[in-house]
């Protein structure tokens, strides 16, 4: 990977109502951030989990605009789920340079923010700067690169702190008709080799892995997120104290997809 950028960031799940999300992914035993409204021009509002150097943002469609029209149709295509993985970028003008060089098309930064509310009176603003890639590596499969300019105010004060004991996400699983050259093309963009967990392709980031699957009667995108978690019997409690059933396997913790907004979440010891 070039020097501009760095592994996972967060991942981005899309999602239609984002009060009842938050109260979902709360009865998960996560810690949510108030609601977030991104600049006018995006039409979206967040609310995030933030774990100690990436995070989950939760996110919602709020006006009609020109950037949300692609949440919009996804939502109309797909309905809710794990959308877009955003990698760290250290430099975003660099990280675009880099990623222009190995696709061979110019790619613009964006910038937008967000109030954040801080505990007592006052707010400050989360600032980014983002670039996406133009295309799609594979259906449902989108990356795109975040720089925080202000990350003191993306990350504020006790926001980390979850009552599941969430500290990182583990990996993701990528459903692809053909998960080698999906990693292949993932790999080429990165400027990462390909390498195998568990018999499957995956990309080590430098944080979580992308590790690309089968479809098996899936349909092609982000499938999977696996967060780290402390103590699983303490996961576990935080998460029956929400009245949710999770599948308990040796080593793992399974959550129903449609207790996370159609996403296949699993907690595994840190």
């Amino acid at each position: 990977m070039g020097k501009a950028i760095g592994g996972v960031d967060h991942c981005i799940v899309l999602v239609r109502d984002l009060a009842s999300a938050r109260a979902g992914w709360e009865r998960l035993g996560f810690r949510t951030t108030p609601l977030g409204l991104h600049s006018a021009h995006m039409g979206t509002a967040n609310h995030t989990i933030m774990l100690a150097d990436d995070y989950i943002e939760l996110l919602g469609v709020v006006a009609e605009t020109d950037q949300s029209a692609r949440w919009r149709a996804r939502l109309s295509a797909d309905g809710e789920g794990l959308v877009a993985i955003a990698l760290r970028a250290f430099d975003a003008a660099a990280a675009a340079g880099e990623i222009a060089a190995r696709q061979g098309v110019p790619l613009a930064v964006e910038r937008f923010g967000r109030p954040v509310a801080l505990p007592g009176p006052g707010a400050v603003e989360a600032r980014f700067e983002v670039v996406q890639l133009r295309d799609e590596l594979s259906p449902g499969f989108r990356l795109f690169f975040c720089r925080h300019l202000a990350p003191g105010a993306t990350w504020p004060p006790g926001s980390t702190e979850h009552p599941n004991g969430a500290v990182a996400i583990e990996h993701f699983t990528v459903r692809a008709k053909d998960p080698g050259a999906t990693a292949a093309a993932a790999a080429r963009v990165l400027g990462r080799a390909v390498t195998a967990r568990d018999g499957l392709a995956a990309i080590e980031t430098g944080r979580a892995a992308l590790v690309f699957a089968p479809l098996e009667g899936r349909r092609p995108g982000i499938d999977a997120v696996s967060i780290r978690v402390r103590d699983l019997d303490v996961a576990a409690a935080a998460v029956a104290a929400g009245g949710i059933s999770v599948e308990r396997g040796p080593a793992s913790l399974a959550v129903p997809r449609e207790a996370a907004n159609g996403v296949a979440l699993t907690f595994v010891r840190a």
